[in-house]
């Protein structure tokens, strides 16, 4: 129980070091309201962490996050694919209108 106590104050102590860093290194204005709602939107998950690990939504956001990753992987094989038979089709020397009614 300590250990974890422990770890969740140096993930807290983690984050305000980054988002000290992440904010001085800001210009001026520009884009710093942003970057403000978007560290505390982290600090929010970094507070609640202990409660989503002890109510086991923490293995829940994990299946998320890696359903989403697989999404995106499956996206790309499926636009390598797409590419590959396209550099198939116009190599294979028949003749094609692109954007043209073809009559046969």
């Amino acid at each position: 129980m300590a250990e974890s106590i422990y770890s969740w104050i140096q993930n807290l102590a983690c984050y305000f070091i980054l988002a000290s860093a992440v904010m001085h290194f800001l210009p001026e204005n520009s884009y710093k309201k942003y970057v403000q709602f978007y560290m505390g939107l982290l600090l929010i998950l970094v507070i609640l962490s202990p409660v989503f690990h002890l109510t086991g939504l923490e293995d829940k956001l994990q299946g998320f996050v890696q359903e989403f990753q697989d999404t995106q992987t499956r996206r790309e094989e499926w636009q390598e694919k797409a590419k590959d038979w396209e550099d198939s089709w116009e190599s294979s020397g028949e003749e094609a209108v692109k954007g043209r009614e073809v009559i046969p």
